[in-house]
């Protein structure tokens, strides 16, 4: 059974998570427009979506570990989430940060929520010893693969469906 700690981690990285989407929405395409040369025209609108649908899927996981006894699936799925959000927060936001000395829309919240509680849940879950480290990694991996695929999938598509729509109008 999921530890009680564990849950109160999973909810903190949903919240955690929930107040990061919105920086980068509000925020992260004006900031592109600025400091990065982009192969389209960033739209609001689309980052609006796509941060909202995130905010929406990680919940999913999140109450998973919560109420379902032993469900290792929304284990494997939110520590998947986790990875991408420890990945996402020190790429691209920390290093682009550094990298063009300005602050990343999205960098605060992501090493201060993001970045810590996605680390304590794949420690938490590589301590139980109910789940094998390695089937912790592959399922980490997989879902984070997963997600990051998903995610930009739908961004590059949805702005190329927006050109393509602008060009034929």
């Amino acid at each position: 059974m999921i530890a009680s700690s564990c849950k109160l981690t999973a909810i903190l990285f949903g919240i955690g998570v929930s107040l990061h989407n919105p920086e980068e929405a509000m925020f992260l395409v004006e900031w592109s427009r600025s400091h990065l040369k982009l192969r389209f025209e960033p739209n609001p609108r689309i980052y609006w979506a796509l941060t909202s649908l995130v905010t929406v899927v990680i919940w999913i996981p999140v109450v998973g570990v919560c109420v379902a006894k032993e469900s290792s699936s929304f284990q494997n799925a939110l520590s998947g989430f986790a990875l991408a959000m420890v990945i996402n927060a020190v790429l691209p936001h920390f290093m682009i940060s550094l990298v063009k000395h300005s602050y990343s829309p999205g960098v605060g919240t992501g090493m201060l929520f993001n970045l810590p509680l996605g680390v304590l849940l794949i420690h938490e879950q590589l301590s139980d010893r109910a789940i094998s480290p390695v089937e912790v990694w592959r399922a980490a991996v997989l879902y984070a693969l997963l997600l990051a695929v998903g995610a930009f999938g739908i961004l590059y598509g949805a702005h190329a469906i927006l050109t393509a729509r602008k060009e034929n109008a």
